[in-house]
């Protein structure tokens, strides 16, 4: 019987009648043999027939096109389905990034195409077609303009997490955000960038069940600007139903996200720096450009002015992105799933590092951490008094140096307290787990001399994935993790994740109990090498000193 049954699964699947004999076979258990219900390297999808890599530590498919390529009159389009192709595709390689500058520190890597929508699928050794497993989809970071998923290596977390683990590539920068009336009126949707991610979650609808994947049981997570797109999925309409739990790291729903007046703005003196007037020819104009010049002519990034990365970030389209994030989330207006979210214990301090310390090899001065201040306050006599609180708050003389205090000032205000925020908010309607992650001994790709960096924004990922972060070029620090503390910190911190991603819920068996956040005992799980813990009665928001914040954006709302 098993014979027969080879001979019927390796022919031609879309014929209905082998299918459905096939299916008779396997579920009246006629077909014996574990091997015949083993995802092996071959899987077939819905475009062709896929052949990946299979080892004794799992299966990984790797280049796996999941939208046509967004090229010439496909470029500030709505991702197309992929034509079908004939014969076997070979998926050992990972495919190309999507067009970045490579040399925007610390995510910015080679190997660019305009040709990009690419995801990479890691099976672990146990799947099966029979008994499917959870789906884990990665959504990576990098400030919506540089990144690519096949910088993590997910083969580790699908084996710990016992899940199956896809990796996506969505468009960056100008390609993934451009605004314009002539678009508009194209197409009414925008925000190409999460526009991929959605294609992305569709092709796992339709095609996971091949790899041994459970398509009723889809996780995204995302870290950073990944984060920040799992946020604005949970708001989109268009994303109701790709997926049922949702993992935000280090990157929380954005207060204030840029309006389409705003984003047509950018998109207007960014079509006159290309010399592509308003008009009919618009677009004609803008997609005969090559995808060098179009990323050249893009908006200028300053590292030190956080405001010029948002030219990149989607933008209220009214569509794929209704509304602020933050606003639609506090009022319930979201997706219905559990969420787990979290930072780290030190974000700010890579940022100031970039923006100053990397950059010119001094460290920031008082005269400019007081600049900062001022200077992202505003004019009014309100501002001046919120600025002058702040300043106080965050006294060097209190963190030990400019640098650090403007690291923590950055990582309480734009990760700490939102997360804290996000938490209650989403408590109040779904299943939410909060974490901290305070491995202040994370391995850093780079020797600072002027400060310690602790836990990083970013720090996390490592121990996420259980492997190195892939840069380029290799540093010469790698961030591994190293000691068998973090070693086992890892494990464990994949086994929550994995958890969730199966349950809707962290908690497994041998593990340390993490408690369900809500507004009376704001429980925070806190990660690190010495140990697990749990920090409950909103110990967090004290520390990070979320009162002064919630205060302060009192304050603006009164100007």
């Amino acid at each position: 019987m098993p014979s027969i049954l080879a001979r019927l699964t390796t022919s031609s699947m879309r014929d209905p009648a082998r299918a459905f004999i096939s299916g008779i076979l396997l579920s009246s258990g006629l077909a014996c043999g574990a091997q015949a219900h083993t995802v092996g390297a071959s899987v077939r999808t819905e475009a062709g027939d896929l052949l990946g890599t299979a080892s004794a530590t799992g299966t990984a498919f790797l280049g796996v096109p999941f939208a046509a390529p967004p090229v010439g009159d496909l470029r500030w389009r709505a991702p197309k389905l992929v034509t079908p192709w004939s014969g076997v595709r070979t998926a050992q390689a990972a495919a190309p990034t999507c067009m970045q500058d490579p040399r925007i520190p610390p995510a910015g890597i080679g190997n660019n195409s305009e040709d990009c929508l690419y995801l990479n699928v890691h099976v672990p050794p146990q799947a099966t077609t029979t008994q499917p497993l959870p789906v884990m989809v990665w959504i990576h970071g990098g400030a919506f303009i540089n990144g690519a998923g096949s910088q993590y290596d997910g083969a580790a977390l699908a084996r710990e997490a016992k899940a199956v683990v896809v990796t996506v590539n969505y468009r960056l920068g100008i390609f993934g955000s451009l605004a314009l009336d002539a678009l508009t009126a194209e197409d009414k949707a925008g925000n190409y960038a999460l526009q991929d991610q959605q294609a992305a979650l569709r092709w796992v609808q339709r095609n996971i069940a091949g790899f041994g994947g459970d398509a009723k049981r889809v996780t995204i997570f995302g870290e950073s600007a990944g984060g920040t797109s799992v946020c604005n999925q949970l708001i989109s309409p268009a994303a109701k139903g790709l997926f049922h739990r949702a993992i935000i790291q280090s990157g929380t729903c954005p207060s204030v996200q840029p309006t389409r007046v705003q984003a047509v703005a950018v998109g207007n003196a960014y079509a006159e720096k290309l010399g592509c007037a308003a008009g009919a020819a618009q677009l004609a104009c803008l997609r005969g450009k090559s995808a060098l010049a179009a990323l050249t002519a893009s908006p200028a990034i300053d590292a030190a002015d956080p405001a010029s990365l948002g030219q990149f970030s989607p933008h209220i389209d009214g569509v794929i992105l209704p509304e602020q994030s933050r606003a639609a989330i506090r009022a319930g207006r979201f997706h219905r799933v559990p969420v787990l979210l979290g930072n780290n214990a030190d974000e700010g301090t890579l940022f100031i590092a970039l923006a100053f310390e990397l950059q010119r090899g001094t460290p920031m001065t008082e005269a400019e951490f007081q600049a900062m201040v001022k200077g992202n306050a505003g004019d009014s006599g309100i501002a001046a008094l919120a600025a002058s609180i702040v300043l106080d708050a965050y006294s060097p003389s209190r963190y030990g140096s400019p640098n650090l205090s403007a690291a923590a000032l950055l990582g309480d205000s734009l990760f700490a307290c939102p997360t804290q925020f996000l938490a209650r908010a989403l408590s109040d309607h779904v299943p939410t787990y909060a974490y901290e992650f305070q491995e202040k001994d994370a391995p850093s790709f780079i020797n600072d001399p002027f400060m310690p960096w602790g836990a990083f924004h970013a720090s996390e990922l490592p121990f996420v994935f259980g492997t190195r972060i892939v840069t380029t070029p290799p540093s010469p620090d790698p961030a591994d993790v190293a000691t068998p503390a973090q070693l086992a910190l890892s494990k464990q911190m994949m086994a929550y994740w994995g958890q969730f991603a199966a349950t809707g819920q962290p908690n497994r068996a041998g593990q340390k109990a993490w408690p369900r956040f809500n507004r009376l005992l704001q429980a925070t799980q806190t990660f690190k090498s010495q140990g697990i813990g749990t920090e409950m009665l909103g110990t967090p928001y004290v520390r990070h000193q979320c009162l002064l914040w919630d205060a302060t954006a009192l304050l603006g709302t009164l100007q």
